[in-house]
């Protein structure tokens, strides 16, 4: 019985220490919980052995019993802890993700907003440009030579040799078609 006090006291002890602090402290404590159950699980079965040698066995086995529970219980209760800390951070790191994905947006929300008004700045300032352009334009006080296109002569001369290449190009393609005509020669059939 001091045994088994012993054993309740050391499993009580790491679920009343500090909170777990990561991932690699979970397992270790999964794997402490798992070795306690097993180390339980063979004392209960040598002490059952035991109670099996003794004349009143019944009796024994109806002692072993609550107490075996009750370390069974305290390491299911060691681990529903642990299984609560864990979901509990889980839950802290989804929130801190979902603040951390409205901060991107709100900031992406800012960036746009002063990328728009920039635009509009901008556009006002063109605006702003081609008024002033068109104002001195009419009052005259500035001359604006425009490009003018190709004189007649040069528009004549180019119309001439665009005509003289549309020629060359037709005559270019009736000499190959009468090329290729006279390389054809009629298929012989296959044989049967």
């Amino acid at each position: 019985m001091r045994k088994l006090l012993s054993l309740l006291a050391l499993l009580c002890a790491p679920a009343m220490g500090e909170p777990i602090a990561g991932a690699a402290v979970s397992g270790a404590e999964y794997q402490r919980i798992d070795q306690l159950r097993e180390r339980e699980m063979a004392d209960f079965t040598a002490r059952e052995s035991a109670c099996y040698q003794r004349f009143a066995v019944n009796d024994c086995l109806k002692e072993l019993q609550p107490a075996h529970r009750a370390v069974l219980a305290d390491l299911k209760r060691q681990e529903v802890l642990l299984h609560d800390r864990e979901r509990a951070q889980q839950a802290v790191q989804q929130l801190q993700r979902a603040e951390q994905k409205a901060l991107e947006k709100q900031q992406a929300a800012q960036q746009a907003a002063a990328a728009a008004t920039v635009a509009e700045e901008k556009w006002q300032a063109q605006g702003a440009k081609q008024a002033a352009h068109a104002q001195n334009t009419a009052s005259g006080s500035r001359s604006i030579v425009l490009p003018s296109g190709p004189s007649a002569a040069e528009r004549t001369a180019n119309a001439k040799s665009y005509a003289a290449k549309q020629a060359a190009a037709e005559q270019k393609r009736q000499q190959v078609a009468k090329r290729l005509k006279r390389i054809e020669k009629p298929v012989a059939p296959l044989p049967p």
